[in-house]
């Protein structure tokens, strides 16, 4: 089968996804980077990838989905080589390191909270700034409790090997998340067919607040502070 790589694109989506969170914003930079990307078989859900198929794997670089320009590929990772003819296909899940770098304001409620310095500890979020200059810092993806929807979990390894946590759950010193997702239609590969696979990405949400209002502030050990909202994504087969 000819090798089909994945053309990864930013496009700008204005639906809003409902998350565990106090408040969120867009963000005005948001590079991930993307470790391993699987197909999953009619069967799945979003808390459970049924007899994954590997599309992907390495480390993807640094993806800016926010500074990309709409509908222009951002990356380009893993192909469909390996994708059974005659199976369905019914989600996709993407394994992400959850270390992000982000910029833009969000609000704690009473304060328009800007990225200002990195906090340095994957168990707590960043310390906002109510002033002043608007910084890319390191954030997590993710709040560090069992909150966050059944389409991601947090997992100690980028290859698909490791501990993964229930869906819904964030592991305060996993370094990586998985998520997943359906796809628009279900996908079955045809003989002679050699579809466009495009993984778009919105940003409108994906920068978070959580905890209590008043000072930005973030709280080790506690979900508190500005983090990662996992981005808005749209899978679809052409």
């Amino acid at each position: 089968m000819k090798k089909i790589f994945l053309s990864i694109l930013f496009i700008l989506l204005s639906n809003t996804s409902v998350k565990a969170v106090n408040f969120t914003d867009a963000a005005t930079e948001y590079s991930i980077t993307m470790t391993f990307l699987e197909l999953c078989e009619t069967g799945s859900t979003l808390s459970n990838c049924l007899n994954p198929i590997v599309l992907g794997s390495g480390d993807s670089g640094l993806i800016d989905i926010a500074g990309t320009t709409a509908g222009v590929a951002a990356a380009s990772f893993g192909s469909i080589s390996s994708v059974v003819l005659g199976k369905t296909y019914t989600h996709m899940q993407v394994t992400m390191k959850r270390a992000v770098q982000i910029a833009g304001t969000v609000s704690d409620g009473s304060n328009s909270c800007r990225t200002t310095s990195d906090s340095g500890a994957i168990a707590t979020g960043v310390v906002g700034a109510t002033s002043g200059a608007i910084n890319t810092v390191l954030a997590y993806m993710g709040q560090t409790n069992n909150g966050n929807g059944d389409s991601v979990n947090s997992t100690s390894a980028a290859d698909g090997t490791g501990t993964n946590q229930d869906a819904g759950t964030i592991d305060d010193d996993d370094e990586f998340m998985e998520w997943r997702g359906a796809l628009t239609t279900p996908f079955t590969l045809e003989n002679g067919i050699i579809p466009t696979v495009k993984v778009a990405f919105g940003t409108a949400n994906a920068l978070g607040y959580s905890g209590s209002s008043g000072g930005c502030t973030a709280t080790i050990g506690e979900s508190q502070g500005i983090y990662g909202s996992a981005p808005d994504i749209v899978i679809t087969f052409e």
